[in-house]
Order: C-alpha cells, then structure tokens, then sequence
C-alpha cells in the first residue's frame, strides 16, 4: 500500500490539483502527530514545484516557506528525516526564487542546502545524496545569473562528474546528466572557452537525441534547446576563427 501511495504521489507531482488533494489528506493528521511533520514540509515542497512549473511562484514560495517552518519545529525523533526535507525545501526555495528574478538570495538558499548536505553526506549518503545534487545544481544557475560563471563552473563540473559515475548503474540519471552537461556548457561558454562549451554541447545533445528516441516526443523540448546552444556555440566559435 504505501508503494502504490508513493507511487500515485510521484506521478502527480508535477500536478498542483493532485499535490493540493494530498496535502489536505495529510494535514489533519499532522496537526495532531507531529511526526509526520517532515511528510507534509515534503508534499508542500512538491507542490511547490508543481505551481512553480505552472508558473505560479508567488503561491510556490508560500508553499516551500511553510514547509521550511514545519521542518524547523519537527520533533527530534525524525530529526535526520526532517533536516532532509529542510535541505530539499531549501533547493525548492532557491529554485523559486530564481523564476522570480532574485538570484541573489537563491544563491544563499542553495548554498546552506549544499553546506548542509555536505556535512551529512557521510553519515547518509542515500537521504542527503539527491539533494545534494538538487542543491548543486540550483547554486550554479543562480551563481551563474548574478554574473559569477566562474564560480558557478566549479560546481557545474561536480555535478556532471558525480552524475557520469551514476547514470551507467541508474539509467534514470541520463536525463539528469544530459540536463547538467547542457548548463555546463553554458557555464564554460560565459567563462569564454568555446571549445569547451560546444564539446559539452554537443554531448548534451546526443544524449537527448537518444532519450528522444526511446521516448518518442518526451523530450522534444530539450533537443530543440540542446540544438539552438550546439549551434550557438558553433556559430560564435567559427566567428572567432
């Protein structure tokens, strides 16, 4: 039972009339047994996701805030659950606040995030390791959209690492990996390095194509994007020359 919950949970995630039925399933019930306080700051921050994708982020942030407050309050029985849940809210928070134009305090939410994640990691890998890529990830765009690409490349460049070391035991990274490796290539072109940029361009780009191939049409968005960078990049290079 809680698999096929858990389940239902995951496919409706990126749907803020699923995610607001489940939190009023599970609020009552948190009201009065605290510890499923980290349960609720989790649905909060997946609808979070869901209204920021619908383009909703003032609701959004109201929904990651809230969920930051119960993490806060959780009780220390399910204190590591909470801190985890407080990690990835953090991630959401960043996330949000960049659609709204303010990068520069989603790069400090990012930054607790992966701070956080990076004290933990050793004690938990397998709780705080998704987040910690989540939190990565979110630091380097905001970095990068403040005008600090050389800081943002860094962090970039973790991510693809740590994903190339996953994506060939989970094949459900390859999106992931393909995501990153296009944002890396932004990063290296603002840097000014072309070269570099079109490389991780290019790979981005086959690795969407492959994708594309396998799920016909489910990620027709990401080869257009990945195709217009390849050619940018190929385009301001052949300029250079």
């Amino acid at each position: 039972m809680a698999h096929c919950v858990a389940d239902t949970i995951e496919r409706g995630a990126r749907d803020p009339e699923i995610m607001t039925t489940a939190v009023a399933i599970l609020r009552p019930s948190a009201s009065v047994l605290p510890g499923l306080g980290p349960n609720l700051a989790n649905l909060l921050r997946l609808r979070a996701l869901a209204l920021s994708t619908a383009g909703r982020y003032d609701e959004a942030l109201i929904d990651v805030e809230e969920a930051l407050r119960i993490c806060l309050r959780a009780t220390i029985v399910r204190r590591t659950t909470a801190k985890v849940a407080f990690a990835a809210a953090l991630s959401v928070r960043a996330h949000v606040l960049q659609c709204l134009g303010r990068e520069r305090e989603a790069v400090d939410d990012a930054r607790q995030a992966l701070a956080l994640c990076r004290g933990r990691l050793s004690h938990a890998p397998h709780r705080y390791g998704p987040v910690l890529l989540t939190a990565l990830d979110e630091l380097a765009r905001a970095l990068n959209k403040t005008g600090e690409p050389r800081q943002a490349l860094p962090l970039g460049e973790e991510l693809v690492h740590i994903l190339r070391r996953l994506a060939p035991r989970r094949p459900r990274y390859d999106r992931f990996l393909a995501g990153a490796l296009h944002q890396l290539g932004v990063y290296i072109s603002d840097v000014g390095d072309l070269t570099d940029a079109l490389r991780a361009a290019n790979e981005s780009l086959q690795l969407y194509l492959r994708l594309d191939r396998e799920q016909p049409e489910s990620y027709a968005l990401q080869v257009e994007l990945a195709t217009h960078n390849r050619d940018l990049f190929l385009d301001r290079l052949k300029r250079q020359g």
